[in-house]
């Protein structure tokens, strides 16, 4: 809370520099830093896009629902990964007795998938959607090292197309234990609160 540690206020900043963000967050897990950034991108009664195997939806026990009072629109994608044109045609018309639809979640690499990779190619096609839409895009990215290791893109390409991302030091890296939540300054503030 007062931000005195040093080695934690510096794992932060390279972390977002890493990815061409503003700042970071560092957690327990990456169940907390999904959970964080859940609550921060939407309001109760919204809905959060994602595949089916989404770790979001399997494995965190349905905190979606919990901490930030919102629902999940399901998407059968090709072992857990999704494609932008599944994603326009999930979000919901504006009316009155539906949720809205707020944030597109991807889950890089996606563990129920075995393993599956989202291409950058792919992860451009789906913020466009959003960005066009008016959705967030959050980038689950749990393995996201491994993934970067296979496709050689860089962090900042990924970066640049999310508008939050979490990464977990344990998966990959060989960390005992974390997470680090990035974004903007805005939205690491109030995940922060």
């Amino acid at each position: 809370v007062f931000r005195e540690d040093p080695t934690v206020n510096a794992l932060e900043a390279k972390a977002a520099a890493l990815f061409g963000h503003e700042a970071a967050l560092f957690c327990p897990s990456g169940t907390m830093t999904n959970q964080i950034a859940l609550k921060v991108h939407t309001r109760p009664l919204d809905e959060v896009i994602c595949d089916e195997m989404s770790h979001i939806y399997q494995y965190e026990v349905g905190g979606y629902a919990f901490h930030s009072g919102i629902s999940v629109n399901l998407l059968h994608g090709e072992n857990g990964i999704i494609d932008a044109e599944m994603v326009e045609k999930a979000i919901k018309p504006a009316y009155d007795w539906l949720p809205r639809s707020s944030l597109v979640v991807i889950e890089n690499t996606c563990n129920k998938g075995g393993g599956s990779i989202y291409t950058l190619d792919a992860i451009r096609k789906i913020r466009s959607v959003c960005q066009a839409k008016g959705l967030a895009l959050h980038l689950d990215g749990a393995r996201l090292f491994n993934a970067l290791v296979e496709t050689g893109d860089t962090p900042q390409s990924i970066g640049a197309e999310v508008d939050s991302l979490s990464l977990c030091l344990s998966k990959g890296l060989g960390a005992p234990v974390g997470s680090l939540l990035i974004g903007n300054k805005a939205f690491i503030t109030e995940a922060r609160r």
